[in-house]
């Protein structure tokens, strides 16, 4: 009879552990927006288990998103934070007057394992994406603008990694380099 009560708490255990490897990964795989809404995004990605992977989503509406992608980010899960509609603003121009969203040109130099910066605007339902390689030497430098203006601009450092030195060098904002 022990057998079977040891048994069953284990099908149930092993069950129960299935069920919730299988919401996470729903969860993981849930669009952050929904069609129609106007946003601007990055989402950082390609350095598996060696630095953090995450996507940063802030909309017109000064809502903001911010959801980790691996082990290596300081906050886990998906976060939500209000009050960005200037952030949100200037994002956007930023993107748009430094030909952010226009993609860029071949890579010649890849170096494996290197993160990328995909930026993304949706407005009024029209989308723009662009890929940028920190692995190319040619979109070395506007992968890591694009990196530190998100984060700059959002705050969301802490959430990725709360160790501010860091951060030190790259705490620095498109507006200052103008």
């Amino acid at each position: 009879m022990r057998r079977k009560i040891l048994s069953a708490a284990i099908s149930a255990a092993l069950l129960h552990t299935c069920f919730q490897s299988a919401n996470a990964a729903e969860e993981a795989l849930k669009p952050l927006a929904k069609p129609g809404e106007n946003y601007v995004s990055l989402q950082v990605d390609g350095c598996g288990d060696k630095c953090a992977e995450f996507e940063i989503y802030i909309f017109d509406t000064g809502r903001l998103t911010f959801r980790s992608n691996n082990s290596q980010t300081s906050t886990k899960g998906v976060l939500h934070k209000s009050g960005m509609r200037s952030v949100y603003g200037r994002v956007a121009k930023y993107l748009q007057d430094t030909g952010s969203l226009t993609e860029p040109g071949d890579c010649t130099d890849r170096k494996s394992d290197a993160p990328v910066a995909v930026v993304r605007s949706s407005q009024d339902s029209q989308m723009q994406k662009a890929t940028w390689s920190s692995g190319c030497s040619n979109q070395l430098g506007k992968a890591r603008s694009l990196v530190k203006v998100f984060v700059n601009q959002t705050g969301m450092w802490r959430d990725i990694n709360h160790d501010t030195r860091y951060w030190e060098k790259y705490w620095e904002t498109w507006e200052e380099k103008k």
